[in-house]
């Protein structure tokens, strides 16, 4: 059997390959729920069979949970959770921040996974115990912990109880930290505060079990990830959470004392 980090690597990039293809022929935009602000493609559809395909042929008998299809037992705790596309809204306006993430979950922890942007070749990887990756080479969060000296990404939400919430977070880190930005593909987002390229991260509504690959990333590089009450987040919630994934310490404290979580 082949090793799991090694076939979510080949797999990860296979299907970014395959997401380029497909964008090349035809994008077809539908909403979910009707939400018009929720939008799905048809090539997420696409990719997530493939990937579910491939994972069959290897790993039979195992449970998949996909962002678009999401009706297998997942009670175990053990299942692969993949995101054929993350960052659906920039993919469908060409704009080239998107990834392909699949991860092994196992006892509620993920245990191997790949995040990979088919434009930039750039492949996060990491496997439980043994540390993560960029492009093969290992990766750590930054050392920064002054907020002055920090870049932090804020992503409030779209529900409208969150945008009092999003203004005031806004309006803190504009005069606090070196820079805030807001990027739109949270795997992508909190690889680069595992990579040390940002400080912090910040999701006023974020789900967590389709991205749990890039939770992985982080962990094995040394990065947070805590939810609104303070305490670490429940990786395989389906619900959508408050959460900051940061670098240390010191930064999640500096963001809590004048962002409300």
């Amino acid at each position: 059997m082949q090793n799991r980090y090694d076939f979510v690597v080949d797999l990860a990039r296979e299907a970014g390959e395959k997401v380029l293809k497909a964008r090349e022929k035809h994008i077809e935009i539908s909403t979910k729920n009707n939400d018009p602000k929720d939008i799905v493609t048809n090539v997420d559809v696409e990719i997530s069979e493939f990937i579910s395909g491939k994972i069959r042929e290897s790993f039979p008998n195992e449970a998949i949970y996909s962002e678009e299809a999401t009706g297998e037992d997942i009670s175990s705790g053990t299942f692969w959770a993949i995101d054929p596309v993350d960052g659906t809204a920039l993919f469908s306006r060409n704009i080239p921040h998107f990834s392909v993430v699949i991860a092994y979950v196992e006892g509620g922890v993920p245990n191997v996974g790949s995040i990979f942007n088919p434009v930039t070749k750039e492949l996060f990887g990491f496997e439980k115990g043994r540390g993560a990756y960029l492009n093969g080479k290992q990766i750590h969060v930054s050392n920064v912990t002054d907020l002055n000296q920090a870049h932090v990404f804020l992503r409030a939400g779209r529900k409208k109880e969150l945008w009092d919430w999003g203004a005031n977070a806004y309006r803190f880190l504009l005069e606090h930290a070196n820079k805030t930005a807001n990027f739109g593909s949270s795997a992508l987002d909190i690889c680069f505060v595992a990579s040390g390229r940002i400080e912090a991260s910040i999701y006023g509504n974020l789900t967590t079990i389709d991205i749990a690959a890039a939770l992985g990333v982080l962990k094995e590089a040394g990065g947070i990830l805590i939810c609104k009450n303070g305490q670490e987040i429940n990786t395989l919630s389906k619900e959508k959470q408050t959460i900051m994934a940061a670098n240390n310490r010191d930064i999640v404290n500096a963001l809590t004392a004048g962002i409300k979580f």
